[in-house]
């Protein structure tokens, strides 16, 4: 069991240097666990705590066998923390010990760099009314629901990966107080799940 003292509101630095910490780490080591990233990201808010798993599921790891599911814990045990209003962040020692090739983590990260560039371009706060409290406690609320959703998703192709790219997008949003951009995750969620059921 692994308890982190970062306060769950901190803002986060840049998207992108979040991801090259993380980065860095499989550059560096053989093997990364969850736990090395935490450190790696440091004062870092809990919410990019988020925005981690939720990128890492989208990437080209996605097609680990699995790991849309350990990313979908992760996911839902931060928000829920979050939620409760925790200064804390505990996560169970299966999470913090999985390890994951450094190789891997740093090829599918580097396809990924651009995304992050763009959102680090492009987004800043607006519309924040959408994702200040008690609006972040909905958004947060929606990435529990989608972590919790990802394991089972993991059976459909590419949807455990939709649910975690709207994770993504409103990890953001919550960061950068950009209210227009959770508003576009959550039309590309509705989107999504609307294809999903019909194609079902």
């Amino acid at each position: 069991m692994t308890e982190t003292s970062q306060p769950i509101s901190q803002r986060a630095p840049s998207l992108s240097a979040l991801l090259d910490a993380v980065r860095d780490l499989g550059e560096e080591r053989d093997t990364v666990t969850f736990a090395d990233v935490m450190q790696a990201l440091g004062r870092a808010s809990t919410t990019a705590l988020l925005f981690i798993p939720g990128i890492v599921a989208t990437s080209p790891l996605s097609g680990i066998p699995g790991l849309s599911t350990f990313c979908g814990i992760i996911i839902t045990l931060v928000s829920a923390q979050a939620l409760l209003g925790r200064r804390s962040l505990w996560l169970p020692g299966f999470v913090t010990r999985r390890r994951l090739e450094g190789t891997r983590i740093r090829d599918a990260l580097a396809k990924v760099r651009g995304i992050t560039a763009f959102l680090d371009r492009h987004t800043h706060q607006r519309l924040d009314v959408l994702v200040r409290p008690p609006g972040d406690k909905v958004l947060l609320a929606i990435c529990m629901l989608c972590g919790m959703i990802m394991p089972f998703l993991e059976l459909i192709p590419f949807s455990a990966s939709v649910a975690a790219a709207c994770v993504t997008l409103l990890s953001v949003a919550i960061l950068t107080l950009d209210g227009l951009l959770a508003a576009v995750a959550l039309g590309f969620l509705a989107t999504a799940a609307g294809l999903i059921v019909w194609l079902l």
